[in-house]
This record gives C-alpha cells, structure tokens and sequence, in this order.
C-alpha cells in the first residue's frame, strides 16, 4: 500500500506489514522480511529451507515462496517498490526519478545466489543493529516523523542492506574476516586499532599485512574507506544534511567528515551529491 506524504503532494511506494505470515504476494516490487522468532520450512524457487530466526528474507515479484510448515513465526515486512528506489531528493520540493533502481549498496542479496536463495541467516550478535534499523525504517513508514522521513527510510535500508551484504562476503572466520564484519558492523562508532586486535586475534604488524595484501592499506584506512562509501550512498540517495551523514558513518561532525572526504574523493560532498545525482537519475 503506498502511503500518503503528510508533507509533500505525493504518494511513497513503500508499506509495512506487521506481523506478516509470510505470505508473499507475487506483486511487483521487493520484499524485505525479518524473522525474530521461530523457524520454518519452505520451497523457494524450487529450493528446499529450513530456516531459523534471526533471518532476513530479500525476495522479488520473481520469486516464488511456498511455506511447508512454521513453528512460532513472528515475522515483519517491509515492501517496496522500484519508483522508492529511483526517487531521488533534489531539493525541498524536486525530485528525480529513474527507470532502473539507482540504490546499489545490499541489492545484491535481491539476486538469487545458489548458497542462499535470497535467504540470509543472522548472526546473533549483529541481529540487534539489523533489528535497529528495521524498525527505524518502519516506524518512519508508519509515523512519519518529519519531511525527511524518506530520507531516514532509506539511510536505514541502505545500512542494514550493506551490513548483511558484506557479512556474507566473509563468513570464513579468519582473522581478515573477524576485522571486517567488526568494521562493517560498528563503522558508525568509534573504532580503535586496539579493538580491532582484540578481535582479531592478531598483533597491529600481522593485521596491517593481511589488510594491504587484500585492500592495498591498513585497516584503520580501510575503515576510513568504507565510512566514506556509505557516506556516497547517503549523500546521493538521501537529502540528510552533511552533519546527519557524518555522525551516521562515524565522523563525530561534518567539518572533520568534510576534510576526510575531500582527502579520499578529491571533491567537496556537496559536488559529490549534486554530480552523482544527476547520474543517478539517469541511469
């Protein structure tokens, strides 16, 4: 069900459905489920699951789900569909939109890969931060908490998409990977070398080795490289000011993300923004 902007004339192609049964209509759009609690059984796409909570569901109009049995299932949906993903804000009262999805960051988990059929197993200790901004994105969806709602909705959707997209990237629990999920999950906090160590496993000599034979830098570089590519995607899908974008990503205040950004991508966010914009909207 769209829903009606009680601050602009328009209607956002996005619905919340609490307490879903995991009937997934065969509609146009994408369905992002979260499952809490309980397990069930299912047919996707022809292939046999058994799933357990925490999960997260990332399904299309293309996908077919048939659920065989359920046990306990409490189940939440957010739905939306490809003109959310194409709107672009320009200014307070101009949008843009595209014909393809313009959002790239977590949309690979809408692709069906063999390993997982579009179903994502949730690691404990990262399912509070998925839980976090799930429900964000849909009490915007629900309350509409400001003209920026839109914008909050998809900061969340593009956080909570990219943390569980890189968490399938390393799921090998080596010590690259152990670094890796710590800095894909916590990016927006403070994050120290010694953190880092710590759950790594490795001395600072060791870590930095592994993170310049994989990423060519060291991993507190590496780490000031993924905040900044969340950064972009905020900063062209969104219309939070740069201050929201810089506490968002770990920055602490937008001069110092400003001076960070310009230092990695050569060019003010503000050029940033009004250049990708326009790109994007044009895809």
């Amino acid at each position: 069900m769209a829903q009606k902007d009680r601050y602009k004339n328009r209607f956002v192609n996005i619905d919340y459905i609490v307490n879903n049964d995991l009937d997934i209509q065969n509609e146009d759009g994408y369905w992002l489920t979260l499952v809490s609690t309980g397990s069930f059984e299912a047919v996707l796409n022809g292939v046999i699951r058994k799933v357990d909570s925490p999960s997260l569901m990332c399904l299309t109009q293309q996908d077919i789900l048939q659920i065989t049995k359920k046990t306990k299932v409490v189940a939440t949906t957010i739905k939306f569909d490809n003109e959310f993903l194409c709107t672009l804000r320009v200014s307070e009262k101009k949008y843009l939109e595209s014909n393809k999805p313009s959002i790239k960051a977590g949309m690979q988990l809408f692709k069906k890969r063999t390993t997982n059929c579009g179903i994502y197993q949730i690691n404990t200790k990262i399912y509070p931060k998925i839980l976090e901004k799930f429900l964000i994105a849909g009490g915007e969806i629900q309350v509409q908490s400001d003209e920026f709602w839109v914008c909050r909705i998809k900061k969340n959707l593009i956080e909570l998409l990219s943390l569980v997209d890189e968490l399938e990237k390393n799921q090998e629990k080596s010590p690259l990977n152990l670094a890796l999920n710590y800095i894909h999950a916590n990016y927006a906090e403070k994050i120290t070398l010694d953190k880092l160590l710590q759950v790594s496993l490795l001395n600072r000599d060791s870590l930095n080795k592994i993170f310049r034979k994989n990423f060519k830098c060291t991993a507190l570089q590496y780490l000031q490289q993924y905040r900044i590519k969340i950064a972009k995607e905020l900063l062209t899908h969104t219309g939070l000011s740069l201050n929201e974008i810089a506490i968002a990503t770990g920055f602490s205040y937008d001069t110092y993300f400003i001076k960070k950004f310009e230092k990695l991508v050569r060019q003010k966010p503000t050029d940033f923004r009004r250049k990708t914009r326009k790109l994007a909207a044009y895809q």
